[in-house]
């Protein structure tokens, strides 16, 4: 039979790290803690375990703290949770999900449900790490033959249906479902585990892991005072300089320490030139990143994570001269009982005091000895960005009305969280970018371009800035007026990110000279950047360089084996090098990965009727149809398909319907 074969939509991937970086005053010279010494770059990491042979009580105190348990293997001396899962669905995209353990093997399945409602495809991952110490939820991790991590659709809700815990998808995943392709890249480890090593510019992969948040995250790297103490257990003096203590830090700073985690924000930006673990406790957050929050949320409202500018916002710290975190939480223990708390609070405020002041005999046995405070002054919130799960609201007052819930994310205005940023407009029109990028808003996106390209008018630096310029005008469609700033960015520093979104702007351009160059650079910086690979396979493709691009498209697909368009890719290039049968394995394996890819279905419906498997293509074109209404090939094949096997009115509606559309 004659055909269609659809070769040319072949997605082209920009790699956007929201790990970025903005310009800034030097702040930290003046206000980071000087006398610790390991605040140095170049002072090495020793892990928690390094600690315990001098410190045993608090590593083995700590070890009961939610915190040492939030990042660890799964395993089934640890299951809490309830097998199998009921079917989750994704009613947006048709997906479902479920959850099953075979023997000591935890399983999440994906299943692509059919207009009949039973499953078309299936795919299934292993849930090899837990994120969370239970607490409010447990997430799961899988991890790939390369290594790299991805979070995995189905969260574990301890809190759900009264305590008992159930499933349901992870945070952000009833937005937008991430299926089984969310990485993990660094700036998320840094907060949800301990120091762990990242191979750079590969999210999701890193060359080693820790198991739990460590000692260094709070007191910084221990390479310095594990020597100095080995040679002499005693520092000189009563503030041992090698580590950083909190308690001798300032308060600005010991609020830094938690806050490096527990500091909301819709976007977070890296300073110029910091990395997501560069941060030092005893630095102030401020130097290492910039922060922007909705400029129009209610002051009343409360995030998961905004512990401590709750805390900052209540009579009790604003009017005491020492307040913090450690106030009422004993960093090396497990979280105390309610009656713990209240123990806290009557240490400031008399019990006989209070009563005194009560109008009602009611309200005085409220406030009796021995009844809790928190319950009443700090209540729990439900949280939308993280469902099933209540939070302290960590704001201490007398609780009036209804209880606030928790932000949501705004697409409105920004406002910076730090002073340092109040006019910094490089780093606002940086923030408006990547808001667009998270919310799939053209309209901010190009409200961040229009005010990066006024900031960076004329001024050759900020290396960042003029990415994510570059990077916004691609995605706008300006690929003529985005090679201007990516020609700087790459000028400045070079990273894989910024010249594959060169490479890409000059293909966009009609010039091609410099594109192989620039992207066979990127990869000499990461091999393992298989999507980088995938566009440069691409480019070799349409230069006719097939062979070339087949060995392109063969290491993506092994560096990064779930990647569906470096198979679909390689499927379409066997395809025009007529080796049938590889290229109905390569489609075959792309539609396992997405179910939905029409331009897959339709390859592989017209390869295997070519291969004289008209049962199969008969199941595949439809498909194709059904997966995308308006994909014009996608009705030209099928009807060519129909014409040959004889049905002549299904082919001329299809053909009718591929002229409509194109």
């Amino acid at each position: 039979m004659t055909d269609r074969l659809q070769l040319g939509a072949l997605c082209a991937s920009v790699v956007l790290l929201l790990a970025l970086a903005a310009c800034f005053s030097p702040r930290e010279a003046e206000v980071s803690d000087s006398r610790f010494l390991n605040l140095a770059p170049d002072v090495a990491y020793m892990g928690a375990a390094a600690c315990e042979s001098c410190h045993s009580e608090i590593y083995a105190s700590y070890q009961g703290h939610g915190m040492a348990q939030s990042f660890y293997p799964m395993e089934a001396a640890r299951a809490v949770e309830a097998f199998p899962s009921p079917l989750i669905t994704h009613e947006a995209s048709g997906y479902a999900y479920r959850a099953i353990r075979e023997g000591d093997q935890f399983l999440q399945e994906e299943f692509r449900l059919g207009a009949d409602g039973q499953p078309l495809s299936r795919q299934v991952r292993t849930m090899d790490y837990v994120v969370g110490s239970g607490t409010a939820a447990r997430t799961y991790l899988t991890q790939d033959s390369t290594g790299r991590l991805y979070e995995l659709p189905l969260t574990w809700y301890t809190q759900a249906n009264e305590g008992a815990g159930g499933w349901a998808f992870s945070p952000g995943y009833e937005i937008h479902n991430g299926r089984f392709d969310r990485t993990i890249p660094e700036r998320c480890m840094s907060c949800h585990n301990g120091v762990s090593e990242a191979e750079p510019f590969t999210d999701g992969r890193f060359t080693s892991l820790a198991e739990g948040i460590g000692c260094e995250s709070c007191h910084g790297p221990g390479a310095l005072h594990v020597e100095a103490r080995t040679e002499d257990p005693e520092p000189a003096d009563s503030v041992d300089a090698t580590i950083v203590n909190p308690k001798w830090l300032d308060l600005d700073l010991r609020l830094d320490v938690c806050q490096q985690c527990h500091l909301s924000a819709d976007v977070s930006i890296l300073r110029e030139g910091e990395t997501a673990t560069s941060y030092r406790p005893g630095r102030p957050l401020a130097a290492h990143r910039a922060l922007f929050a909705p400029a129009d949320a209610d002051p009343n409202e409360v995030s998961v994570i905004s512990h401590a500018e709750r805390m900052m916002a209540s009579a009790c710290f604003q009017e005491s001269a020492a307040m913090d975190c450690v106030t009422c939480h004993n960093p090396h223990a497990a979280v105390p009982s309610v009656e713990t708390f209240s123990e806290t609070c009557r240490s400031c405020h008399d019990t006989s005091a209070l009563q005194a002041r009560m109008p009602t005999e009611a309200l005085r046995q409220q406030h009796a000895v021995d009844q809790t405070c928190v319950s009443c002054h700090m209540p729990k919130v439900e949280a939308s960005d993280a469902p099933h799960a209540s939070f302290t609201d960590h704001l201490i007052r007398v609780v009036d009305g209804e209880i606030e819930g928790v932000a949501a994310a705004s697409e409105g205005g920004l406002r910076p969280v730090f002073p340092e940023d109040e006019g910094n407009a490089v780093a606002e029109g940086m923030a408006y970018v990547i808001l667009g990028r998270q919310n799939g808003s053209r309209e901010t996106m190009s409200r961040g371009a229009r005010q990066l390209a006024a900031a960076l008018d004329g001024r050759a630096e900020a290396g960042e800035a003029q990415y994510l310029l570059g990077f916004a005008r691609l995605q706008l469609g300006q690929a003529r007026e985005a090679l201007e700033p990516l020609q700087r960015a790459v000028e400045i520093g070079a990273n894989p990110e910024r010249l594959n979104a060169l490479a890409q702007a000059y293909e966009q351009t009609g010039q091609a000279a410099e594109v192989e160059a620039l992207y066979r650079r990127a990869l000499e910086m990461q091999p393992g950047a298989a999507r980088i690979r995938v566009n440069l396979g691409r480019f070799l493709d349409a230069q006719g360089r097939t062979a070339e691009a087949l060995a392109a498209y063969r290491q993506a697909v092994a560096d990064e084996p779930w990647n569906a368009t470096a198979h679909y890719n390689l499927g379409t290039a066997y395809a025009r090098q007529g080796d049938l049968q590889r290229a109905i394995e390569s489609l075959d394996r792309t539609v396992q990965l997405e179910p939905a890819h029409a331009d897959a279905l339709t390859n592989l419906g017209v390869l295997l009727a070519q291969a004289g498997d008209l049962e199969a293509a008969s199941v595949y074109l439809p498909q194709a149809v059904l997966a995308d209404p308006q994909n014009a090939n996608a009705h030209a094949n099928l009807a060519l398909f129909f014409a040959n096997v004889g049905r002549l009115n299904e082919a001329a509606t299809h053909a009718q319907i591929a002229l409509q559309i194109d």
